[in-house]
C-alpha cells in the first residue's frame, strides 16, 4: 500500500471536539515506578491492562507500560505503550523503522514532527497478517536515556473510524515522571584551532581536536567510538574545516565529495561502489542544518572489514565542513551503527565558526 491510499492525518478535530465526554484522561505509573509515569486519552469504553506480554527489562529491550483495546475482536483498534530503554545516542528515525521492519511492517510514512519536550518521530506502516491487511501507526519519542512509544494498530478495515481515536492518543500522551530531557546522553564540547571552530558530540564518544599547520587554514576534529573494554574502535568521524583561499571560489559539492573520498582511501577504505546522495527518507533531520550543502552514504571495504561510509558537507561563511563517517553496517552491530548515524547529526548541527 502507498502512502497516498492511507489518510495519516495529524488533526483529530471530530474526537477533539467531544473528547471531555467521549475519553478519559489515564494516568498510569507501571510497576508503581514514578519514572515510567505517563498519561493518555483513551475511549471510555475501551479495556485497559498494565502489561502484556513477556516482560523485559534489559539495555534496548523493549518493555510493555500499558495496553488498551476497544475490543477482543480481531482487528479491532489498539494501543500500546512501550518503553525501551538506551542510554546512548542513536538516531531515532532509523531505530524506529528498523523496529518496525523487525515486526514484519513496511514502512508507507515517516517524519518528524515536534512534541511538548523536543520532537518526536512519527512512522506509519502496513502488513498482512493472513489475509487481513494491518495497519501501525508508532510515535517514539526520547526522555534521557528511554525511548517510549505510542503505538496504534487496528485492521486497514477499521482505519478510517479508529485513526483520529489513534492520532488523538498520540497528542495526548504526556510523561507525568523522567527526565524530560530530549538528550539519551550528556554532550560535551570539542574546539580547534586555524579555522577555529567548536562543536558538540556525546559522551561516550572520544574527541582529539587537531589545528592545521600554520597557514594552511585546515583544522580538524577527530571522534571515535571504542568498545566498554577500550579496546577495540567501533566507529571513526573525521570533521574537517577548510577556509577557501582569497578570491578562490569555494569548491562545488561533487569537488568535496572527490576530496572526501581521496582521505578515506588514503586510511585504506575503498568504496563497494559509486556513493547515493543522502535522501530525506534516510536523513531526515538535515532539513534543519544550516549550511547544509548534501552528504552521500554507501558500503565500503576497510582492511578484512565490510562497513557503512557516510560522507557530508556543510558552509559557513568562508569555511567548508567536511564531514566523514566510518561505521559498522547496521546488519553486523546494530547499536554501534545507530550511534555513529547520530553523532554524525549532532557534530554537524552544532558546527560553530568561532
Amino acid at each position: 500500500m502507498a502512502a497516498a491510499d492511507l489518510d495519516i492525518p495529524v488533526t483529530a478535530p471530530s474526537v477533539l471536539a467531544a473528547i471531555q465526554e467521549t475519553h478519559v484522561n489515564l494516568k498510569v505509573t507501571p510497576n508503581d515506578n514514578d519514572l515510567l509515569a505517563y498519561s493518555l486519552a483513551i475511549p471510555k469504553p475501551w479495556a485497559y491492562s498494565r502489561q502484556f506480554g513477556p516482560v523485559a527489562t534489559g539495555l534496548l529491550e523493549t518493555q510493555g507500560l500499558g495496553f488498551f483495546a476497544a475490543s477482543a475482536e480481531a482487528g479491532a483498534p489498539l494501543i500500546a505503550v512501550t518503553v525501551t530503554p538506551i542510554p546512548f545516542e542513536i538516531a531515532l528515525h532509523t531505530w524506529a523503522r528498523l523496529a518496525m521492519a523487525d515486526d514484519g511492517w513496511t514502512v508507507v510514512s515517516a517524519r518528524y514532527l515536534p512534541g511538548p519536550y523536543g520532537l518526536l518521530f512519527d512512522v506509519t506502516g502496513t502488513r498482512l497478517a493472513g489475509e487481513v491487511e494491518e495497519v501501525r501507526r508508532t510515535t517514539a519519542r526520547v526522555d534521557g536515556g528511554n525511548v517510549f512509544c505510542v503505538n496504534a494498530m487496528c485492521a486497514r478495515s477499521r482505519w478510517d473510524a479508529a485513526k483520529e481515536i489513534f492520532w488523538a492518543a498520540h497528542v495526548t500522551f504526556e510523561l507525568l515522571g523522567g527526565a524530560r530531557e530530549d538528550r539519551m546522553e550528556p554532550w560535551l564540547a570539542a574546539t580547534t584551532e586555524g579555522p577555529a571552530f567548536r562543536l558538540a558530540y556525546p559522551r561516550s564518544w572520544l574527541a582529539e581536536p587537531l589545528a592545521g599547520p600554520a597557514g594552511q587554514e585546515v583544522s580538524a576534529v577527530y571522534l571515535r567510538l571504542v568498545d566498554a573494554e577500550g579496546k577495540t574502535l567501533l566507529a571513526y568521524l573525521r570533521v574537517q574545516a577548510a577556509r577557501a583561499a582569497g578570491g578562490q571560489p569555494a569548491p562545488s559539492l561533487e569537488e568535496l565529495r572527490e576530496s572526501a573520498l581521496s582521505q578515506v582511501a588514503s586510511a585504506g577504505v575503498a568504496p563497494a561502489g559509486p556513493l547515493r546522495p543522502l535522501s530525506e527518507e534516510e536523513d531526515p533531520r538535515a532539513l534543519a542544518v544550516e549550511g547544509w550543502l548534501g552528504g552521500f552514504a554507501g558500503e565500503a571495504r576497510m582492511g578484512e572489514s565490510d562497513v557503512a561510509l557516510r560522507l557530508g558537507f556543510v558552509r559557513l561563511g568562508e569555511v567548508t565542513f567536511s564531514l566523514s563517517l566510518l561505521s559498522p553496517l547496521t546488519g553486523d552491530d546494530r547499536l554501534a551503527a545507530l550511534r555513529a548515524e547520530r553523532a554524525f547529526e549532532i557534530e554537524r548541527f552544532t558546527l560553530e565558526l568561532l
